[in-house]
C-alpha cells in the first residue's frame, strides 16, 4: 500500500498508522484553518484598540498614542495565547478527539538518545533503565538505546561509569544500550546530539531525543515509530510531555496546570498548524538523514548574549526542517510522555532567563532566507513571549503616569462603567480565561476525565487555587521577564549549567537575595497608588498582589511537606498520580530504591549494555 502524508483528517492502514478524524471542521482545507486562528486574534486585537480609542478620542493626553499602541500589543499577546485553547475546544466539539495510534513496520531502526551534561547518575540512569526493561519485554526490535555524555566533572563521571556498570551486570548479551562521553561539551546539547549524528547517523532511521529528567513508555516509543514509518514525509513528530513526580507545592500546582489545560492548547495548535508544527528538543521522534542535511544552525553574528551559537535550538531546527520541505507534527494524545519540572520558583525562573536569552536570538532569524510563515510565526511568537513581560509593565508605568499627571486615559478607558468600557472588560477576561474555563468545564462534564483528577469538587478546589497562584506566578514572571530583557539589552549573559532535578527548597536567606527586588518594586508600586490614585490600585491589584506575595509564595511552595498535605487533602492530583503508567510505576519502584534486580522472564533478553568512546563501537 503507497503510504500518504500524515494529515488529521484522512485514515492510514490501520496495520500502520491512525489519525481517525472525519467530519466536516477536521476535513477543513489547510487556508480554512489558518483564517480560524489568524481572524479572530486579529478581529479581538482591533476590536479592543478601537473601543479604548472611541472612549478617548475626545481626551487631549500626550500618553493615549503610547497607551494605544501598547494596550493592542498586549491584548494581541493575550489573544495568540488564549485563542488556541478556544480553538481546541472547537475542534473537539465538532469533530472527535484526535485519537493516535501506530504500529512500526519493523524494518526501520530507532535509537533512543538522552544527551547529558553534568546530572545526577541516581536520576537519570534508572529512566534508562526502566525504559530498556520495558523495550526488551515488549520485544520491540530495532530500538537501542544512548546515553551521550557530557559531562566535565570528574567526580560526576566516575558515577556515570559506576552507574552504567550495575546496567552492564543486569543485562544479557546483546546491542542494545550504550554510553559514551565527550570531555569538553562543544556546542552544548546540540554539539552533542550532532557528534552523535556524525558517528551513529547511518545506522539508523530515526531518534527519538529524550532530556535528562525525560520518561517514555513503549506505548509512545511505538507510536512514534509507526508514525514516521507510516508517513515518509514526517521529518518530526513532537509529543507532550506531560510533568511528573515532584512533590513540592509549586511543582504540584504546575502538574496539575499542565495536565488539565495543555491537552486542549495543543490540538488547538494542532489544528492549524497540520504539519507546520514545532519541536521543542525532547520526547519527539526525528527522521536522521534530513535533520542532518538541513537542521545545521547557523552561528549569529556579533556576541553574546545576541549572537554566537544559537541556545534554543529546537524551533529553528523545526523550521529548517519544513523550509526543507519535511513535515513537523505535534500530537496532542500520546500518553506515556512524561519530564519533569523545577520544583520552586526560584529555579523555575532560573531556567526561564536562559531560555529568555535562547528566544531573544530568534530576533534575528525572522529573515532567515527559506523559512516558511507559520515557521518565522514560531520565532516570532517566541521573541513576544519574553518581551511581553516589559511590554506589559511599560503599559501599567505610563497608565500610572498618565494618572500623575492628570491625563484622561485611565479613568475613560480602565475605570468607566458603559457599554464599551464592559464590553472591553470582558474581551480581555475572556482572552484571559475562557481557554481555561474551557478545559476545566470539558473534565467537569466528563464522568470519567473529572474522576481522573480525584472528582468533581477536588477538581474544582484545585482548579480555584492553581489560579489563584497563577496569578502570583504570572505576576512575578512579569518582572523576571522584564529584569532578564533589560539585562540581556545591557549585554549580560547567563550561564547554562545543568538544572538542580530534585525537590529542592528555598530558604528565607535565599528566596530575599532572589526576590527581594520584586518585593519590593511592588510595595512600593503599591504604596504610590494608594496615596494617588486608589480606583487605578484596584485595576492593578492582580498585579501588585502577586509581587508583594512573591516572597512568601517562593518559599512556602518550595516545601514538600505542604505538597503532601495537598496530596491528603485531594488537591492538584493528575491522571498519572491516580492511575500510574506501568512506565511510571516501575520509574518510582526504581527512584525509591526497590527495582528488582533479578531479570523476570525474558524482561532483558537480548540486550548488551556496552560503553562506547565518541568515535563509536
Amino acid at each position: 500500500m503507497k503510504m500518504q502524508p500524515l494529515r488529521d483528517s484522512i485514515l492510514l492502514d490501520q496495520a500502520a498508522a491512525s489519525l481517525c478524524q472525519v467530519s466536516l471542521l477536521r476535513s477543513a482545507p489547510g487556508w480554512l484553518r489558518r483564517a480560524a486562528f489568524v481572524v479572530p486574534i486579529l478581529g479581538a486585537t482591533a476590536l479592543a484598540t478601537g473601543l479604548a480609542a472611541s472612549l478617548t478620542a475626545d481626551i487631549a493626553d500626550p500618553l493615549r498614542l503610547p497607551l494605544l499602541a501598547l494596550l493592542a500589543v498586549n491584548v494581541l499577546y493575550m489573544a495568540l495565547t488564549g485563542w488556541p485553547t478556544v480553538l481546541g475546544f472547537l475542534a473537539r466539539l465538532f469533530g472527535r478527539a484526535l485519537q493516535v495510534s501506530a504500529i512500526p513496520s519493523g524494518k526501520s531502526r530507532t535509537a533512543l538518545v538522552m544527551p547529558i551534561h553534568q546530572e545526577d547518575p541516581r536520576a537519570v540512569f534508572p529512566a534508562i533503565e526502566v525504559m530498556a526493561r520495558a523495550i526488551a519485554a515488549a520485544r520491540l526490535q530495532n530500538v537501542d538505546l544512548f546515553i551521550l555524555s557530557d559531562t566535565h566533572d570528574p567526580a560526576i563521571a566516575a558515577e556515570e561509569a559506576r552507574a552504567f556498570a550495575v546496567l552492564r551486570a543486569r543485562a544479557d548479551k546483546g546491542a542494545a544500550l550504550h554510553y559514551r562521553r565527550r570531555t569538553i561539551n562543544t556546542g552544548r546539547k546540540v554539539g552533542n546530539l550532532a557528534e552523535f549524528c556524525a558517528t551513529w547517523g547511518s545506522r539508523y532511521d530515526y531518534m527519538i531525543v529524550l532530556d535528562a529528567d525525560s520518561l517514555m513508555g513503549v506505548g509512545a516509543i511505538t507510536t512514534l515509530i509507526g508514525l514516521m514509518d507510516a508517513n515518509p514525509a514526517a521529518g518530526m513528530v513532537q509529543t507532550v510531555p506531560y510533568p511528573v513526580g515532584r512533590e513540592t507545592l509549586f511543582a504540584r500546582v504546575q502538574q496539575f496546570s499542565a495536565r488539565l489545560y495543555t491537552p486542549m492548547l495543543v490540538e488547538g495548535l494542532t489544528f492549524w498548524q497540520q504539519g507546520d508544527g514545532n519541536y521543542w528538543g525532547h520526547n519527539a521522534i526525528v527522521r536522521i538523514a534530513p535533520f542532518m542535511a538541513h537542521c545545521c544552525l547557523p552561528v549569529l553574528p556579533g556576541r553574546e548574549p545576541f549572537g554566537g551559537e544559537i541556545l534554543c535550538h529546537d524551533v529553528v531546527e523545526a523550521g529548517l526542517m519544513r523550509a526543507a520541505g519535511w513535515d513537523v507534527w505535534v500530537l496532542p494524545q500520546v500518553t506515556e510522555s512524561y519530564e519533569a519540572l523545577p520544583a520552586n520558583l526560584v529555579d523555575y525562573a532560573s531556567r526561564e532567563r536562559r531560555w529568555c536569552q535562547g528566544n531573544l536570538q530568534h530576533a534575528r532569524l525572522l529573515r532567515y532566507p527559506g523559512l516558511r510563515p507559520v515557521g518565522r510565526f514560531h520565532l516570532g511568537y517566541g521573541v513576544m513571549h519574553y518581551v511581553s513581560g516589559p511590554l506589559a509593565v511599560l503599559f501599567l508605568a505610563l497608565a500610572t503616569l498618565d494618572s500623575a499627571l492628570g491625563g484622561g486615559f485611565v479613568p475613560a478607558v480602565l475605570l468607566g462603567a458603559g457599554a464599551a468600557h464592559t464590553a472591553l472588560a470582558v474581551l480581555v477576561l475572556g482572552l484571559l480565561y475562557a481557554g481555561k474555563l474551557l478545559s476545566l468545564g470539558s473534565a467537569l462534564f466528563d464522568d470519567r476525565e473529572a474522576q481522573s483528577y480525584g472528582g468533581r469538587l477536588r477538581l474544582l478546589a484545585s482548579a480555584a487555587l492553581e489560579q489563584v497562584a497563577a496569578l502570583i506566578i504570572s505576576a512575578m514572571l512579569i518582572v523576571f521577564y522584564t529584569r532578564y530583557v533589560a539585562a540581556l539589552l545591557l549585554g549580560q549573559t547567563v550561564r547554562w549549567d545543568a538544572q538542580p532535578r530534585d525537590d529542592r527548597g528555598v530558604s528565607w536567606a535565599e528566596g530575599w537575595l532572589r526576590l527581594r527586588g520584586t518585593l519590593l518594586v511592588g510595595a512600593g508600586w503599591t504604596l504610590l497608588l494608594l496615596r494617588m490614585d486608589v480606583a487605578l490600585l484596584a485595576w492593578c491589584a492582580p498585579l501588585l498582589f502577586g509581587l508583594v506575595l512573591s516572597l512568601p509564595m517562593a518559599i512556602l511552595s518550595s516545601r514538600t511537606g505542604l505538597g503532601s498535605l495537598a496530596r491528603r487533602l485531594g488537591l492538584f492530583l493528575t491522571p498519572e498520580e491516580l492511575s500510574p503508567t506501568p512506565i511510571l510505576r516501575a520509574f518510582q519502584r526504581a527512584m525509591a530504591g526497590r527495582l528488582v534486580t533479578e531479570r523476570p522472564h525474558s524482561s532483558m533478553t537480548g540486550l548488551q549494555l556496552a560503553s562506547s568512546t565518541a568515535d563509536g563501537d
